[in-house]
């Protein structure tokens, strides 16, 4: 019988033990900058580790249709919605390749159409709550600080000039209007991308805290509106909360403040998220396949499993009961090596 050494070739970084878990927590901060780990800055390298889950498929097809302006787009606002590690970064980071081509990737096509890929420059703006800075100000550049998202943002789609049109908002903590962000859009394929919101509002002060949010809801109920009314810019937030509608993690006061706060914005601007869940459960195994091995002979594996299949027959009153469905020689074959 062949073993999982004939069977599996790992990656270059498992042989060489140079992989770690750094590598598995995704930054969008260090991605927009140019200074990430090169899986997470080269798209070549980033494609090849990423499994395309289904989510991960329909968020890639539907924002570059938006950002076409194809009448075949569903939605401008996305809302990336699961637990802490469920890929909502990773997604992000995928958007990011994706507006700018994917040039060079060889397998493009797992993920989406290529003929839908941006043949125009897209405008990234994002805000990553991990790296923000609501009472110091995050640096931009010399002599210039942003206390806010919607400073952030306003910076990352403008330069300087962008930040100078919001920098009261910015500085007082007051939302710029619907008409200020129209005017950084600039009738621009446009894509807004939001992280971590509860870790921002964790870094503000609690006493600020329903102060800040109210400002919060209302810069996103501008921002939908001002989405709603450009047809190639588009909206895509993370949140963390999972099965059940109800956060349940570290942050999940934050969490659950957010959704609020963005359930009231998208009510007051008729403007409804549609929710992905970037990685599904029966995905996460698929994942780790891809990440971890640089081939697997899935033909060579069946006389693997089916040994499994034969052991778990013979012993099967010493096993622990399955319920009503055997679902074990699906999961194996779908998970080889990764045992069920």
């Amino acid at each position: 019988m062949p073993t999982i050494f004939d069977i599996c070739t790992p990656r270059q970084d498992v042989l060489k033990g140079t992989i770690s878990e750094s590598d598995f927590a995704a930054d969008l901060a260090q991605v927009l900058r140019g200074d990430a780990p090169a899986e997470y800055l080269d798209p070549v390298k980033f494609f090849a580790n990423t499994h395309p889950t289904r989510g991960l498929k329909d968020l890639l097809r539907n924002v570059c249709l938006r950002l076409a302006g194809s009448p075949d787009q569903v939605a401008a606002i996305f809302r990336l919605d699961t637990k802490y590690g469920g890929g909502k970064t990773h997604a992000l980071i995928a958007l990011t390749h994706a507006t700018k081509g994917m040039t060079g990737v060889p397998n493009t096509a797992e993920f989406l159409d290529p003929a839908i890929l941006p043949t125009t420059n897209v405008q990234v703006a994002a805000f990553d709550g991990e790296n923000a800075d609501p009472l110091n100000g995050r640096l931009l550049e010399p002599g210039l600080r942003a206390y806010t998202p919607w400073g952030e943002i306003a910076y990352a789609r403008a330069g300087r000039e962008g930040y100078e049109r919001v920098r009261r908002s910015d500085e007082q903590g007051g939302a710029p209007g619907v008409a200020t962000i129209q005017e950084l859009f600039g009738g621009e394929p446009t894509l807004i991308l939001m992280d971590e919101l509860s870790i921002y509002l964790r870094k503000l002060k609690a006493r600020d805290r329903e102060t800040a949010g109210g400002q919060l809801t209302a810069f996103l109920t501008a921002l939908f509106k001002a989405i709603e009314s450009s047809p190639n810019a588009v909206v895509v937030y993370t949140l963390a909360i999972g099965k059940g509608g109800k956060a349940a993690d570290a942050y999940s006061d934050e969490n659950q403040f957010i959704a609020d706060k963005m359930e009231e914005a998208e009510s007051v601007s008729a403007r409804k998220a549609t929710l992905l869940d970037p990685t599904e459960e029966d995905e996460t195994v698929k994942i780790l396949r891809r990440r971890l091995f640089d081939r697997i002979d899935d033909a060579a594996a069946t006389a693997v499993i089916e040994s499994y299949r034969q052991l778990w027959e013979q012993h099967r009153d010493n096993l622990p009961p399955v319920g009503g469905r055997d679902a074990r020689l699906e999961a194996f074959v779908s998970g080889y090596p990764l045992h069920p």
